[in-house]
């Protein structure tokens, strides 16, 4: 019977926002529910709190059905996050924590969260503070439990990590996440994984080496990267994207963006995102495989024996409090530290204030309990804005220009080579009026990218037909932007760029063209811990901390002084699966040493 009246009462949740204090007290006051309604008995909540997102499903439905039910074009709760549980933004006893809005602008103004304020929106659930005590009772009470591996991040590394370490023989791994879902910022990828010498490169004739990409990369990061890292990037790219194929992966389709001199940028058919392709595909994997994931869970501390072998981790659970976890051995996957901006102004002053692309877990937790154990950090000055945000937030992919989409300015000029590598694109950008732009491309790279469809449902791509369309939806001079078309028309006719010697301009731009505000913001953080090729964490020394391992952007070393498009995702799958080899290696070693 309560399940009968939650479900004739959903309407009320909505419209008496007003007059509850909250949602349990809602549920407790106006729909007639008790305590055992959302919570099991005796009541003990897991930190993943899957009891009581599935007592939320059983009265109002999942959040596809409320998705279908709403008949809108957006949703709140039609999400390309992976394993968004109705947890993760509604919350019993306190403020829900809206997570749309911490990137999508225009769900502040277009949807009111029940029992919400209109006070600044949090990015995610905030971890109260650890106090001293519990720290010293935890590591008193010696671990709770004891794994293999324990996995620091659900992103694309850590979970390429797990998979491999159970595809080389260890049976225990678990991944540890703070949010309340994964993915991290692999999940938002949007351009591909550069690799080179692939089977997809051979089906489509296009001509690229390893040796090219190691080039490239180099110059890309400025000749700072760490050529032994880049080596195993490269040499490692092309088994890994067949890995990433033979595990269920769409990474048919290759293209070409800034910084590359080929089509290596890897994504599924059609021009949808990579990210959610990969992290789906690794997810189910790790899942098939055994492998436990636990959100809700954050590391706050690494710990080490006698003889300074990491051998568990301190973990703050949502609900369960610190608990020490035993392991053989510790991978960091935890991503970099781009949404910190107090800690990404420290290190460049110049971007303080700017908006991040990242995911709002990656504030750089690492940085501060991985040198703590002793090891060393790299390139952590070395910060990354990537040109082209929607909204200051939002990547709208370098394949876009590389489809053929063009830069122009306020006035309606075009100003750079827009397949330059990102800090360069972004420097330009930057140095125009109002330190933005609008990125140009009609019908054809629309067809391409079917990621962009869903940022014209956004409300932040604007579509126009002729040159005078353009201009009252932009505000740019409607001659000026008309003679810029069609002077770049006109180059790419003739095979060259005269005004800034871009290589690839695909095809004419013709009307309707469809128009976006971009601006750089804060997307890569090249700096972090070091590590040796085979992924071990080193201290200053050179020397590899026993039992700990690091591979995606919380290292450093691999992209230099700026990161070239698709080498990312590269970095997370090459490195991940090599930590997880790694640890393997490690761990029947150490056994065997043991017998």
């Amino acid at each position: 019977m309560k399940r009968i009246i939650l479900i004739a009462s959903s309407a009320i949740l909505y419209s008496s926002v007003a007059s509850a204090a909250g949602l349990a007290d809602h549920h407790l006051k106006q729909a007639g529910a008790d305590c055992q309604s959302c919570h099991n008995t005796p009541i003990k909540v897991k930190d993943n709190e899957i009891h009581e997102n599935q007592s939320c499903i059983s009265c109002h439905g999942s959040m596809a059905e409320l998705a279908q039910e709403a008949n809108q074009t957006l949703s709140p709760h039609h999400s390309h996050l992976i394993d968004l549980s109705c947890t993760s933004c509604h919350s019993g006893h306190k403020e829900p924590v809206v997570v749309c809005q911490t990137c999508h602008d225009s769900f502040k103004t277009s949807f009111q969260i029940p029992f919400s304020k209109d006070g600044k929106v949090s990015d995610t659930y905030v971890f109260p503070e650890v106090s001293q005590a519990s720290i010293d009772k935890a590591l008193a009470a010696g671990p709770i439990e004891t794994h293999e591996v324990l996995i620091i991040g659900a992103g694309a590394a850590g979970h390429a990590a797990a998979v491999s370490a159970r595809q080389h023989g260890l049976k225990d791994v678990v991944i540890l996440e703070k949010q309340p879902y994964i993915g991290g910022n692999g999940m938002l990828a949007a351009g591909g994984m550069a690799s080179a010498e692939t089977l997809t490169q051979a089906f489509h004739n296009y001509d690229d080496s390893k040796a090219l990409w190691y080039q490239d990369t180099m110059k890309g990061g400025h000749q700072l990267n760490n050529p032994d890292l880049v080596h195993t990037l490269v040499n490692n790219g092309s088994d890994g994207l067949d890995w990433l194929m033979a595990l269920g992966a769409d990474m048919s389709s290759a293209a070409s963006a800034g910084g590359h001199s080929a089509e290596r940028l890897h994504r599924p058919s059609g021009g949808a995102k990579s990210g959610p392709e990969i992290i789906n595909t690794l997810k189910n994997a790790a899942e098939k495989l055994g492998v436990e994931t636990r959100t809700n869970n954050k590391v706050i501390r690494l710990v080490q024996d006698d003889t300074g072998k990491v051998v568990g981790v301190l973990v703050q659970g949502k609900h369960s409090g610190v608990n020490l976890l035993g392991a053989k051995a510790v991978i960091i996957a935890s991503g970099g530290f781009a949404r910190n901006n107090e800690l990404v102004a420290k290190y460049r002053p110049d971007l303080k204030g700017v908006d991040s692309t990242n995911n709002p877990g990656n504030v750089g937790d690492a940085l501060t309990f991985a040198p703590a154990v002793g090891v060393d950090t790299v390139d952590v000055d070395q910060i990354q804005a990537f040109p082209t945000a929607a909204a200051g937030k939002m990547v709208i992919s370098g394949t876009a220009r590389g489809a053929g989409a063009i830069l122009l300015n306020r006035e309606g000029n075009r100003f750079c080579d827009e397949m330059g590598p990102r800090d360069k694109v972004s420097e330009c950008i930057w140095a125009q009026p109002g330190k933005d732009a609008w990125l140009v491309f009609d019908e054809t790279v629309f067809e391409r990218l079917g990621q962009l469809r869903g940022m014209l449902d956004l409300g932040i791509i604007y579509k126009a037909n002729n040159a005078d369309e353009l201009a009252s939806q932009t505000d740019m001079k409607a001659g000026t932007a008309a003679d810029s078309l069609n002077r770049y028309n006109e180059f790419r006719t003739q095979g060259e760029d005269k005004d800034f010697g871009r290589k690839n301009m695909a095809d004419d731009l013709n009307f309707p063209v469809y128009a976006v505000k971009v601006k750089p913001a804060v997307h890569h953080t090249m700096g972090g811990l070091r590590i040796a090729p085979d992924t071990s964490a080193l201290n200053k020394e050179g020397n590899a901390i026993t039992g700990l391992y690091a591979a995606g952007e919380v290292t450093g070393g691999v992209h230099g002084a700026n990161r070239l498009a698709g080498n990312a995702i590269a970095d997370t799958i090459v490195f991940g699966r090599i930590a997880g080899e790694s640890v393997a290696n490690f761990i029947k070693q150490s056994q065997q040493a043991n017998q």
